[in-house]
């Protein structure tokens, strides 16, 4: 149970000085948690960023050991809800050379509140000086080796699901196993990612071009995400066929995030939608003309730095776009990996789910979702496990119904749901501009879609996507739109990173974007200043 308690849906908090948020860790796990998603993910993934920020020298062994205290934790869960310990974080900013708390900040949760210092720690730098380099240079084969034991245990496990409890316990605890690997190589790269990204930021700034590390991170050949939707663009034509494509993609769907959801190769309708959307678009839509465009833009952007920061400068910026070229890419490889190895999990649930109701112990195979990983792995499961997931059930439809604040300190408090649109309108009874982090991709004008779940098949090519936040289940979505505007998230979150990948307008950390925003808005969106001008109303 989390931090020992009853509720495993729950921490408690009491130090009124930390601060937390929801923020870019709604990428990874979005929404209200299930009992069995949370005890899955809770101790695997604050052990995985540990031993990564150990990894990289930041962290002595000593500091390795799990805090019982929520204060004492990277991420927990509030009210069913993952949230980030942004205190935390910070330190770890502090620790590390050529980044600091403030950057960790601002490219994680998007912006920096008012009055907050960097206070930079080098006390760990001799350990930083080896234990860095080494990091780097493992970080790709790593991430490749892991990257080939995900998809083929996956492919094992779908192929030919658990036949009885026992076997699906095993899996269930490779699946854990394999979850916190790949948690602990994606906090690796999101955090050599993120100082790459800074000293390319830095290096900008420095010749004179600011704004132009937009175009300088992007263009990576071979991204995951990019043989998504080449691979869904040759599926809508008929050049791949369903079972190959599922065999490779059947993992992703809508809230993959959360083990209770049915991702393609369980429901396959908003694939089907997709397909006919993508069956739609002309042929120069084609996703890999976009990756060309994307390569020959970063090509440019590199050739204007190098001769902006002169022949002395050349040779260090020349190494620095190298690794960001090599390791940027590796933070989508490490998503990839966690999520494949949730939906391994997925398997051993549903599996446990059938056994258990065969056996009487549930009512439903869904009520498995209900319990925790500790349960379901115990040699016998609780007696009265139909009743604890009916309460854990209504506990979590209750989360459900409520949110959380975009940043607080102390106890986390429940807010309502907020519907109502908030702005109040200029002098000349235009709405105010909804602003947020630039991400790039320059201005785009056209008709808004707020969509609140990927599954909505609803998206007309060339509209402007307003969501809350992005998982990996979005990417399909991307191709389509003609700009994305994101409450969550910042310069190297996830849907930044995609958006860049295909050259579309992007602003993140809109924070209520979705809700001063309407579809059918007419709207001019510009990725290279945050700003999103409403020019005329659905209404009218």
């Amino acid at each position: 149970m989390a931090g020992g308690m009853t509720n495993p849906l729950h921490w408690e908090a009491t130090d009124p000085d930390v601060l937390w948020s929801p923020g870019n860790v709604s990428e990874a796990i979005p929404g209200v948690s299930s009992a069995l998603n949370w005890s899955f993910v809770d101790d695997a993934i604050e052990r995985a960023s540990r031993r990564a920020f150990h990894a990289l020298g930041v962290l002595r062994r000593s500091e390795l050991q799990l805090g019982r205290r929520a204060e004492e934790r990277f991420m927990v869960c509030f009210h069913g809800r993952t949230v980030a310990n942004i205190e935390a974080m910070r330190r770890i900013g502090d620790r590390l050379p050529g980044t600091s708390a403030n950057a960790v900040e601002e490219q994680l949760f998007g912006v920096v509140r008012p009055g907050a210092e960097s206070h930079p720690d080098r006390t760990r730098l001799p350990a930083v000086a080896v234990r860095m380099p080494r990091a780097v240079a493992r970080l790709a084969g790593d991430n490749r080796r892991h990257r080939a034991t995900v998809v083929a245990a996956w492919r094992r496990a779908v192929l030919e699901p658990p036949r009885d409890i026992d076997a699906a316990r095993v899996l269930l605890g490779e699946a854990r196993e394999l979850y916190a690997r790949s948690f602990e190589l994606a906090t690796l790269a999101s955090m050599l990612a993120q100082g790459l990204y800074d000293q390319i930021v830095a290096l900008a700034a420095g010749a004179g071009r600011e704004g132009l590390e937009h175009r300088l991170v992007t263009g990576y050949a071979g991204m995951l995400e990019t043989g998504l939707l080449v691979d869904l663009w040759g599926h809508a034509r008929g050049r791949l066929d369903r079972p190959s494509f599922l065999l490779r993609h059947g993992y992703h769907g809508p809230n993959e995030g959360q083990i209770d959801s049915r991702v393609w190769r369980e429901e396959p309708r908003p694939l089907d939608a997709l397909v006919r959307r993508y069956a739609e678009l002309e042929e120069d839509a084609h996703p890999a003309r976009s990756e060309a465009r994307q390569i020959a833009e970063r090509g440019a952007a590199e050739q204007e730095l190098l001769r902006a920061v002169g022949w002395r400068r050349a040779p260090g910026a020349r190494a620095l776009l190298a690794l960001a070229r090599t390791l940027i890419p590796q933070r989508e490889v490490g998503k990839a990996n966690y999520t494949q190895s949730l939906d391994l999990a997925r398997v051993a649930a549903r599996a446990l789910g059938r056994g258990l109701t065969e056996t009487g112990l549930l009512a439903d195979p869904d009520d498995v979702f209900h319990l925790t990983y500790d349960e379901l792995r115990a040699a016998t499961p609780p007696r009265d496990a139909a009743a604890l997931a009916d309460e854990r059930r209504r506990l979590r439809a209750d989360y459900e119904t409520t949110d959380l604040p975009e940043k607080w300190t102390g106890p986390p408090v429940r807010v309502p749901r907020a519907t109502e649109r908030p702005a109040t309108p200029e002098a000349d009874g235009s709405r105010p501009a909804v602003t947020g982090e630039p991400v790039g991709g320059g201005r785009v004008t056209a008709r808004v879609r707020v969509l609140v779940d990927p599954v909505d098949d609803d998206l007309e090519p060339g509209e402007i996507l307003v969501c809350r936040s992005t998982d990996p289940g979005w990417a399909s979505l991307f191709h389509l739109a003609g700009g994305v505007a994101v409450d969550m998230g910042g310069q190297m979150s996830h849907g930044a990173i995609v958006a860049r990948e295909l050259g579309l307008p992007c602003v993140t950390c809109t924070v209520d974007g979705t809700r001063r925003l309407s579809t059918g808005d007419l709207v001019c969106l510009d990725g290279d200043t945050g700003r999103i001008d409403v020019l005329e109303e659905a209404s009218a």
